[in-house]
């Protein structure tokens, strides 16, 4: 976990450098369209996380291991915070571009929240069953959820907007390469956070879970 929480920081810091200080300012939007570095690798990454719950949820159906539902909601949960954070970075590019916070007529946004509503549903899910039954119903909602997640990555190419341009064509990487050096270097380092935050997660889960069985064996004795 040292070593990825480093790999994040380091990545973290050499894609903020390189995006405000070394790669090309668009034309048309100016500085904002930086923010497209960070945005779209942060849209990605919540993609990857919902991705992870949903083959973590899979294996949790197939095995009925617990560790399999632990990956899964702290995935899941992960990725809801990528999502606030895609919303709030999006809401900010739309300010700058279309002089308001919010349209509502642009599928890529109003997808991707609703997306992030899906989501927050599965923890409403969990909440309300116990034991074996949370574990089952919560693996079952985070695989059916996933299939809105296409719906979002495909609605930016039917939103035809200036704003959300499309990143990767079959014809490859839809923009120069000076851009998409540090595209890809941001997305790793999105990623990489991801990952530290997941096993950060995940320890903290299985500490409380060790702490708890040890309080209720001195209980017991």
């Amino acid at each position: 976990m040292v070593l990825w929480g480093v790999a994040a920081a380091v990545l973290t810091t050499v894609a903020a450098l390189g995006v405000f200080l070394v790669a090309p300012e668009d034309a048309d939007q100016g500085v904002i369209q930086r923010i497209f570095y960070f945005h779209v690798a942060i849209a990605i990454t919540a993609m990857v996380a919902f991705a992870v719950g949903c083959v973590a949820g899979l294996r949790y159906l197939w095995r009925r291991d617990p560790r399999q539902d632990e990956v899964s909601a702290a995935a899941i949960g992960i990725g809801v915070v990528f999502s606030v954070l895609v919303i709030i970075t999006g809401s900010i590019w739309a300010k700058a571009s279309w002089g308001t916070w919010w349209v509502w007529n642009d599928p890529r946004l109003v997808t991707f929240l609703i997306v992030m509503l899906i989501y927050l549903a599965y923890f409403v899910l969990r909440s309300s069953a116990e034991a074996d039954r949370r574990m089952r119903f919560s693996a079952i909602y985070a695989v059916a959820a996933f299939a809105s997640v296409p719906l979002s990555f495909y609605s930016v190419r039917v939103a035809e907007s200036f704003v959300h341009p499309v990143v990767f064509t079959q014809s490859g990487a839809n923009m120069p390469g000076s851009m998409l050096i540090w595209f890809v270097v941001s997305l790793a380092a999105m990623l990489a956070v991801f990952v530290t935050l997941l096993k950060l997660e995940l320890l903290q889960r299985r500490a409380d879970r060790a702490l708890q069985t040890l309080k209720l064996r001195l209980d017991a004795g």
